[in-house]
């Protein structure tokens, strides 16, 4: 039940930023809120149908499950945790008068994404996968640092906080799962949850700080 209350808040985040998302003016963001969603959806029906708990994170110990259901949850939750961030931050560089030479630079999570999902789908070895989590830590604070620096930049107070949603859905979650065993999966989701519920906010007029 309470898996199915946060997966609940990620589909109700993520369903609400993408309805006030037009993808022709925000491609990216609205790519990553219907990943956030179809990752919600699936936590979802896996907590009412099927009674599975939550995916777990890819630097915890893999679900001992075969059901298409939770190989679908590891390859949904590998795409919201490697893409999120740098798709939105592609998009909002864009916009950005002042640094939107650098958004294509964050297209680089291609890469860490593709690795992990070739290894997940192909069952590899263990320790090529402790190889491609390493790249992919690299790659999402590499992106909050920069959704932060953006944040500044820009003096928008809501790309701070969602630097710091991100932040608590990628390592937050890690550390209360070494304190809380099973609680890390919940932390993340969330994390994303208030990510996504920040988007409209963030990118509205209404988002920057008092000068």
């Amino acid at each position: 039940m309470v898996d199915a209350i946060f997966n609940s808040l990620l589909v109700g985040s993520s369903g609400y930023a993408l309805s006030l998302v037009t993808p022709g003016e925000h491609p990216f963001i609205f790519t990553a809120c219907a990943v956030g969603l179809c990752h919600g959806i699936l936590g979802l029906y896996g907590n009412i149908v099927e009674g599975s708990s939550n995916s777990q994170r890819a630097n915890e110990t893999p679900i001992a499950d075969d059901s298409w259901i939770c190989k679908t949850q590891n390859l949904t939750q590998s795409c919201i945790d490697i893409i999120t961030v740098p798709l939105i931050n592609i998009d909002l560089y864009m916009q950005s008068q002042q640094s939107s030479a650098l958004a294509l630079g964050h297209g680089l999570f291609v890469i860490p994404l593709a690795f992990d999902l070739s290894f997940k789908v192909f069952d590899t070895a263990e320790g090529d996968g402790n190889a491609t989590e390493t790249l992919k830590e690299l790659t999402v604070l590499g992106n909050i640092v920069s959704l932060v620096f953006l944040s500044v930049n820009e003096n928008n107070l809501p790309y701070g906080l969602m630097a710091m949603s991100a932040l608590l859905a990628e390592y937050g979650s890690s550390a209360m799962e070494n304190m809380l065993r099973g609680s890390g999966a919940n932390i993340a989701l969330m994390g994303y949850s208030l990510f996504f519920s920040l988007i409209p906010e963030a990118i509205g007029k209404g988002g920057h700080f008092n000068a």
